[in-house]
C-alpha cells in the first residue's frame, strides 16, 4: 500500500512538472496577492492529503481495514491535481516592476543623417546573361591553418587558410542552370585580384550531391589583408557574364551619430 501511495505522489509529480515547465516558459508574472491566494489553498489541500496518507499507513500497521481511507485519500489527491491545473499561477514568476530603460542619446545639433542612393535604373532593368548563387566555405585542413567545422559558410578567412568557392550558374536564356554537360561546353573560372585564375569543377556538393561548380585556393601566407574582391566569369556559347564581388559592397550610414559606417559582408582576409 505504502508503494501504492508513492507511485500515485510520483504521478502527480510528474504532471505538475510537465505543468511548470508549460507555464514557465510562457511565463508573463502574476500579482503577489493572487499568488499568495492560490499558494494558501494549495498547501491546506496538500496538508489534508499528507494527513491522510500518514491515517493510511497508521491503519495499514495496525491490520485495520483502508478501503474508506483510501478512497478519501485518492479523492483528495485528485482535488489537488485539479487545484493545481486549474491555478497554474502558482508556477509562475513574480515579477517586480522593470527598470526603465535610460532615455535615448540626443542628436547632436546640424546632424544628418545620409541619404540612400537608389540604384541606377538602368542597371537595375539590364537584362544579365547569367545569375549565380555563390556561397564562401572553410575548406579540409590542405594548409597552414585548421578549420573545423570544416564546409561552413564563412566571410573572413585567415593567411594559410582554404578557401572553396560553391556556386551555381543559371543561364538566363535557357533558364536552367549551367552544368558540365552542357553543349557547347561553358568555362567558368574564378578570377583573383592578383590575376591568378582558378578553374571551378562541376561536382556532387560534399560527395553526396546537389551538382554544383566550385573551385578552391590557398590563401598565402603574405597576402595582404582587406577585401578579397574576387570574379568569376563564365563563357558559354560566346556569351560571358562576370559575378564581381565589387559590386556587392553595401556600407551603411553609421548606427549612431559620428559614429564608424557599418562595413560590408564582401569575402575578407583577415589577421
Amino acid at each position: 500500500m505504502q508503494r501504492r501511495i508513492g507511485i500515485k505522489v510520483s504521478a502527480i509529480a510528474v504532471v505538475l512538472g510537465i505543468a511548470l515547465a508549460l507555464v514557465s516558459a510562457c511565463g508573463g508574472g502574476v500579482a503577489q496577492e493572487d499568488y499568495d491566494a492560490v499558494q494558501q489553498q494549495l498547501s491546506a489541500k496538500e496538508q489534508e492529503v499528507t494527513s491522510l496518507q500518514e491515517q493510511l499507513q497508521a491503519a495499514e500497521a495496525a491490520g485495520q481495514g483502508t478501503a474508506a481511507l483510501q478512497q478519501q485519500l485518492d479523492a483528495k489527491e485528485a482535488e489537488l491535481a485539479a487545484l493545481r491545473v486549474k491555478n497554474p499561477l502558482i508556477w509562475t514568476e513574480v515579477r517586480p516592476t522593470p527598470t526603465p530603460r535610460p532615455p535615448a542619446t540626443p542628436v547632436p545639433p546640424g546632424y544628418v543623417a545620409p541619404t540612400p542612393v537608389p540604384p541606377d535604373a538602368a542597371w537595375v532593368n539590364e537584362v544579365l546573361p547569367f545569375t549565380f548563387y555563390v556561397e564562401h566555405l572553410t575548406g579540409h585542413q590542405t594548409s597552414q591553418i585548421a578549420q573545423f567545422p570544416s564546409c561552413v559558410p564563412n566571410s573572413q578567412f585567415s593567411r594559410g587558410a582554404h578557401i572553396v568557392w560553391r556556386f551555381e550558374v543559371v543561364d538566363t536564356f535557357t533558364g536552367k542552370r549551367v552544368t558540365s554537360l552542357d553543349s557547347p561546353s561553358p568555362t567558368i573560372k574564378v578570377v583573383l585580384p592578383n590575376g591568378e585564375e582558378k578553374a571551378s569543377r562541376y561536382s556532387k556538393r560534399g560527395g553526396i550531391g546537389p551538382w554544383m561548380w566550385s573551385a578552391a585556393w590557398d590563401v598565402p601566407a603574405d597576402y595582404p589583408l582587406g577585401t578579397l574582391d574576387y570574379q568569376i566569369v563564365v563563357t558559354k556559347g560566346g556569351r560571358t557574364g562576370t559575378f564581381d564581388q565589387d559590386t556587392l559592397a553595401l556600407v551603411r550610414p553609421p548606427a549612431t551619430p559620428g559614429g564608424p559606417a557599418v562595413s560590408d559582408s564582401r569575402l575578407q582576409i583577415v589577421p
